[in-house]
């Protein structure tokens, strides 16, 4: 299969996964992001997601874990390709789900016996299990998948939302990042906040404390801009009277908080104050704007070449109603599972909150 994919190739894809009878090439004004997001969908399939649908990641040496088995099934849900969806639940739920909590293990190695190696769980991956069964069970009308992310959700609630002197606040795992668990515990990760996750499923429970997280949230990526580049860090340490980089991890803008502003584009538009942040950073370097930035110092690490990291910065632009580069966004070259994850994600968010974004420009 063609790894360098433009939007011609990738609409003809949007009518194979949905059985749509007319090409999307023939309706150029229709939603080009969610062409283009169908046609990546087949791609990352192919070289990510197994025939019993474990989802790969390759750059951690082939692991499956929580978080990838949740992306795959929001992505599936998005191109209406319920086969997909289903094997991929099937095979989280019998080999992820074996905690007492009614959360997943996160961590999944097909190398070692048991291939569980950490019963631990990822609070984003459960996040992300639930939200695409919620989907799920909206897109085809199917209860069961409904009562599965709701059994989810309030298993999270229960077990990795705790109340700080910041609000309430999830926690990156039910163990290990608690207020005596680490020196400057509480710990968490602004990346596991995915806010159009959290609203729907407090639409799906009212016990789900969806609004004291999305406040939370907020405040804290406000509360949370580092050095001259005024950037969040991986990990906040909630100990003290405002938000520091946690000890114990690299004081950087990373991998993972590269998904803050992803998931609060996807969310909405009104927050400027907060994604303008992120553009004017990327701005400065034009092309080569992502990377890894050392926080004091603002420093640039190590760059972020791939065109999923650029479509990050596409689905900003979009939100802050301006154009992003089409030709990047729908070159779905060769990645590893990460920014191809990126990618596809950034395209759903353009698909669901932005449209127009790609087609009503002069």
């Amino acid at each position: 299969m063609t790894l360098r994919l433009r939007i011609a190739s990738l609409a003809i894809g949007c009518a194979l996964v949905t059985g749509a009878a007319t090409s999307a090439l023939s309706q150029p004004q229709e939603n080009v992001a969610a062409d283009i997001a169908a046609g990546a969908w087949l791609v990352y399939q192919h070289n990510f997601v197994t025939d019993e649908g474990r989802v790969v990641d390759n750059r951690a040496g082939g692991i499956s874990h929580s978080e990838s088995q949740g992306y795959g099934m929001l992505m599936a849900e998005a191109a209406d390709d319920r086969t997909s969806f289903d094997k991929i639940w099937a095979w989280t739920r019998a080999n992820l789900f074996v905690r007492e909590d009614g959360l997943a293990a996160w961590r999944w190695d097909p190398a070692q016996i048991p291939p569980i190696t950490d019963r631990n769980n990822a609070t984003d991956g459960d996040l992300l299990i639930a939200w695409a069964l919620m989907r799920g069970g909206q897109r085809w009308s199917d209860p069961a998948l409904q009562r599965e992310a709701r059994r989810i959700s309030l298993a999270i609630a229960e077990r990795a939302i705790i109340e700080t002197r910041h609000g309430l606040v999830l926690l990156p795992g039910v163990q290990g990042f608690g207020h005596n668990e680490q020196s400057d515990g509480p710990v968490v990760n602004m990346s596991y906040w995915i806010f159009p996750a959290l609203m729907d499923l407090g639409r799906l429970s009212e016990r789900f404390p969806a609004r004291d997280l999305m406040n939370s949230g907020l405040t804290l990526v406000r509360d949370s801009r580092f050095g001259p580049a005024r950037l969040p860090a991986d990990w906040l340490s909630l100990s003290g009277q405002v938000p520091q980089p946690a000890i114990g991890y690299p004081s950087q803008f990373g991998y993972d908080a590269i998904r803050v502003p992803l998931y609060l584009a996807w969310y909405s538009r009104d927050y400027p104050d907060i994604l303008e942040i992120f553009a004017t950073h990327w701005k400065q370097f034009g092309k080569a704007s992502m990377s890894v930035v050392e926080l004091a110092t603002a420093t640039r690490l190590s760059p972020m070449p791939d065109p999923g990291y650029q479509a990050v910065a596409a689905l900003v632009e979009c939100s802050l109603g301006r154009r992003p580069d089409v030709a990047l966004l729908s070159d779905f070259s060769s990645q590893d599972y990460y920014p191809s994850t990126l990618h596809v994600l950034s395209l759903m968010a353009i698909a669901e909150r932005y449209p127009t974004c790609l087609t009503d420009f002069p």
